[in-house]
């Protein structure tokens, strides 16, 4: 097989493989939008909303993402991408009159900073552990990993205006695999002279003064 034949291969492979990726996600948001649009019309609050919009954003920014320069492909990577990526699907409204002040009160911060995130990185998200280049302006020039502390403040949020122990599963376990997830990224990022040079300015994770 000659050089060109194994890159439109790969092309081929990739393009597949985003297609799938793209329905899987389109699949589990429309199950996602449908139980969510259900509480909210019955009983309309913010919590509610807030979470669909936010998923939302995500799933656009993902369908519009751009081709990386180079991919982590391992048992590892794809379990704990695909785990962290669809648990918040899987988090459902309580039967609740109002929903908890602080609780809207993080929901509406963390979505802002998701914004924040997101617009820094426009089509440079990604899923699996990728190097799309280096971001360091904004929200990334005080936390390597901005976006994930966004979702676990936005997840907290919701928690506490829908409180059930089935919520408290999903947000516990999607947590863990987000920190497998940055783990991971970190590992291949580090091994590019930019990345490295921006994590020695930018030495927190994810929490500054944390971690």
């Amino acid at each position: 097989m000659s050089r060109l034949q194994a890159e439109l291969s790969n092309s081929s492979v990739r393009g597949v493989g985003l297609a799938f990726t793209n329905m899987m996600l389109a699949t589990f948001f429309v199950f996602f939008a449908i139980a969510n649009a259900k509480s909210f019309i019955a009983n309309p609050r913010l919590s509610v909303l807030l979470i669909v919009i936010t998923e939302s954003v995500v799933a656009f920014f993902l369908i519009i993402r751009r081709d990386p320069d180079e991919t982590h492909h391992s048992w590892q990577t794809w379990i704990t991408t695909t785990l962290g990526t669809l648990a918040p699907f899987l988090l459902r409204p309580i039967d609740a009159e109002a929903d908890h002040l602080v609780g809207s009160i993080l929901q509406i911060g963390g979505f802002l900073l998701q914004i924040a995130a997101l617009l820094a990185l426009n089509r440079a998200l990604g899923l699996l552990p990728a190097y799309r280049g280096v971001k360091s302006r904004g929200l990334y020039a005080w936390v390597r990993h901005p976006l994930y502390l966004a979702y676990v403040i936005t997840y907290l949020g919701y928690y506490l205006s829908n409180p059930s122990l089935a919520n408290l599963i999903v947000i516990v376990s999607g947590t863990g695999f987000l920190v497998m997830r940055l783990l991971y990224e970190e590992n291949l990022l580090l091994r590019y002279p930019e990345y490295l040079t921006y994590a020695r300015k930018t030495p927190w994770r994810l929490l500054p003064g944390a971690w």
